[in-house]
Parts: structure tokens; sequence; C-alpha cells
């Protein structure tokens, strides 16, 4: 059984993590909230439509098919389908009673060929579609807009492409054959800060933050202030030791002086004389 996940989104606290998270990652977040590709309706770009029966001009709805994505959509990748939840009626003396319209699921193996790596997946017909289109599976995952991948799954294997893609991973043996790839996928590269924060959780991404402040901890005042003090008793103790050793100098000087002035036969003279 499906187990769908409704949390809801609260505004964080202004002195919490998640509110010192940086630009890139909320940037990232944002982008997941965009409006998906329409997959289960054709959507109409015309807002007016003509009664058949009337023949009189009137506003049509268009509204996209909700979508659910319960926890097993992050295990594999769906290729945008989800679970559609409404109701269904036999006979039209009946009453509804409601259904789901799960995605059909299979297992297929897919190559990266960045990573040089088969993987088993779960996927759709819709997602081997798709990777078709798109001329391969490092392409589907790299090309596709982030709001339409709707895995997390998915998420983390664009996250580890582009950082093989920004460290220069050779997972090939022939280093011709490594910068041919590096020169087929070099269009997806992003920057390095915008590559480390993509696809992470909310969860990784705050222990990614405290880490980071750790480093960084600033020093309490009090520290700062006690640091600051010692320094001032050393300086001070350095001086009173210099003013000892001057006073010392002169002291041994003055007596090296008498002790000549006594050897000295004619300093007595010189001094009456004065």
């Amino acid at each position: 059984m499906f187990k769908f996940l409704n949390v809801k989104s609260l505004k964080p606290h202004t002195k919490s993590v998640q509110a010192r998270l940086p630009d890139i990652y909320k940037k990232y977040v944002e982008s997941l909230k965009l409006p998906p590709t329409p997959v289960h309706y054709i959507p109409n770009d015309m807002k007016y439509e003509i009664h058949p029966l009337i023949k009189e001009r009137y506003r049509r709805e268009d509204r996209p098919i909700p979508l659910k994505f319960p926890k097993e959509a992050d295990e594999g990748i769906w290729g945008g389908e989800g679970v559609i939840q409404g109701f269904i009626k036999d006979k039209p003396r009946r009453r509804r009673f409601p259904n789901y319209w799960v995605p059909k699921l299979k297992k297929a193996v897919v190559y990266s060929e960045i990573l040089n790596e088969y993987m088993e997946l779960t996927v759709t017909e819709r997602t081997l579609r798709l990777i078709d289109q798109y001329y391969g599976f490092d392409h589907y995952i790299l090309g596709s807009p982030v709001q339409d991948l709707k895995s997390q799954l998915a998420l983390n294997i664009r996250r580890k492409l582009l950082l093989a893609l920004l460290n220069g991973e050779k997972h090939h043996k022939d280093d011709a054959t490594n910068q041919e790839v590096l020169e087929k996928y070099k269009k997806y590269m992003i920057p390095r800060e915008e590559a480390e924060w993509f696809g992470l959780t909310e969860r990784e991404a705050v222990q990614k933050q405290r880490l980071l402040e750790e480093e960084i901890q600033p020093v309490p005042l009090k520290h700062a202030f006690r640091q600051k003090y010692i320094e001032e008793l050393k300086r001070k103790a350095a001086g009173v030791v210099e003013e000892d050793v001057e006073r010392t100098e002169a002291v041994e000087e003055q007596e090296e002086r008498s002790w000549i002035s006594r050897l000295n036969p004619f300093s007595n003279r010189r001094n009456d004389e004065k």
C-alpha cells in the first residue's frame, strides 16, 4: 500500500538553521515548486469554447489533474507520472466509489556514460520513452527540468553526475574516452557551490550548514576580551622587564666608571682643579 506524505510547509523561525541556509539552496527548493510538464492531460491554450448545444461561447476550465507522489516514488524514476485519486462508477444508477490509478512500474537497467555504470531502477514506460527522446540516460537526468523529475533518487543521481563533471572524475580506462565524455556533457556544468547544494534534502542541507558554521564559529566576546587583557598584561610585563634591564645596565655602567676612576691617580687632581 502507498502511504502519502502530507507535510505542511511551515515558515522556519528567524533564528533556526533553516532560515540561515544559503540563497542557492532556497532557489533550488523554489525551482522544485514550479509547475511541471503535464503528463496525464493535454493542456489547451484556448480560454473560451463554443458550446455544442446552445452555440454560445463559454469560458472553459483549465485545471491540472492533481497528482500524489508517495514515498515509493523517491525510490525509482517514474518520469513525472504520479498516483491519481478519483472516483469510479460502473453503472449510471449506482453510487460512485473512490479509486486510485497507479502507474505501471517495471524494473529496467540503464547505463550512465559519465559514471560508466549500469543501474537497475524502478521506472515506467514514460521514463524509457524520455530516455530515448533525450538520447541517453545522462542527457535525460541532466537536461530535464528539476520540477519534472519528481524523485529524490533522480536528484541524487543528477548531483552525482554534476560533481563528477566538475571534479573531472575518470571512470573510463582510456583518457581519450574520458576527455570525450567531458566535452560531450560540459554544457550541463554549473558553478561548484550550486552543485554542492543541489539535490540535498532539508535534513541534509541543515546538517551541511551546521558543519560549515562549526568551522567558522565566531569567538565569544568574553574570550576575545580575556585574550586582549592577557596580551596587555604580557606587554606591560615585558615593559617592566625592559625598564629593569635598562636600570641594571645604568647601575653597572656607573659602578664601572667609579672603579676606573679609583685606579686613575689624576682623577682627584682634576676634580680638585675644577
